[in-house]
């Protein structure tokens, strides 16, 4: 059903050429979380860079997408929510290739792809639910860009704390398991953490403050039913909390990670309740018409 709504909506709603980039960018993601989850378990069979390539692939073919969206509809997709989660899901992939790159974690698309995956199956909630409009000013292009970095340094904090603590767990009972042997150092993976939330909170910070700024009458009459706003400030309020933690010294060691997850759970648990919120609000009419 969800699927069906999707395909009918982008159809619909934008040209053939953002469509056929949007469906193969999430076609080679899907793949790819596959292909990166069967060479963490089985590296002799798969290859992580065969996962990588095909992510790359995605990575493009979403590109092409905003390309052709930007080209045909200005800055609609800054205002859709239905596309700022794709281009959230952009970010979070550019995230993923950056830090790979730069902190040569090899296994790091074994997290990331799911996840993006996740992110695509999330947003399926959102087609043909999400309010069209367009950003009409520079301030409100960059509240967004700015909270979508912020997004995506978080949901790598989130992955670098799942490697953690699947590594330390192995060490503490003298394991050995092949999936966590291409893991880096704990320290490294303490710090990846660290410098994603203290990166991610100011930039998130800095996006808010942006979006309040130019939100207009209507926007702040409307604020509440906004459903941009509540993800953001739950958000914020999770990295301020885990940085706040770090800073006392109250949560420290697995703690603070446990903080981040928990955290990155509430945020994706908001998102869901925004989307099936979201859908009955957009299939109420039609069932009163129907009646």
């Amino acid at each position: 059903m969800l699927a069906q709504n999707f395909h009918s909506f982008t159809t619909n709603a934008m040209g053939a050429t953002a469509v056929v980039a949007l469906h193969a960018a999430i076609l080679c993601f899907m793949v790819a979380a596959l292909m990166a989850v069967a060479a963490l378990f089985q590296p002799r069979r798969m290859r992580m860079l065969w996962a990588e390539c095909v992510g790359g692939a995605g990575a493009a073919a979403l590109g092409t997408y905003f390309i052709a969206r930007f080209s045909e509809a200005g800055t609609e997709p800054f205002s859709n929510l239905f596309e700022v989660i794709n281009l959230a899901a952009l970010c979070v992939a550019l995230t993923c290739f950056a830090i790979a790159r730069v902190r040569k974690l090899k296994t790091l698309a074994a997290f990331a792809f799911p996840g993006i995956a996740v992110i695509f199956v999330v947003n399926l909630l959102f087609a043909d639910s999400a309010a069209q409009g367009r950003a009409s000013s520079g301030l409100l292009v960059v509240h967004v860009v700015l909270t979508l970095m912020s997004y995506g340094l978080f949901f790598m904090a989130a992955i670098a704390a799942v490697m953690f603590l699947l590594q330390e767990r192995a060490l503490k009972k003298h394991r050995d398991p092949a999936v966590i042997r291409d893991f880096p150092p704990l320290e490294s993976l303490r710090r990846l953490v660290n410098t994603c939330i203290l990166t991610g909170l100011p930039l998130l910070t800095l996006g808010l403050g942006l979006g309040f700024v130019a939100m207009s009458d209507q926007g702040w009459e409307a604020i509440l039913r906004n459903p941009k706003i509540p993800p953001s400030v739950v958000l914020w309020g999770v990295l301020l909390l885990a940085a706040a933690g770090r800073w006392t010294g109250r949560l420290h060691g697995r703690r603070h990670l446990y903080m981040v997850l928990a955290g990155f759970a509430l945020v994706l648990m908001t998102f869901v309740g925004l989307g099936v919120w979201s859908r009955s609000q957009a299939t109420a009419p039609q069932q009163q018409e129907v009646r």
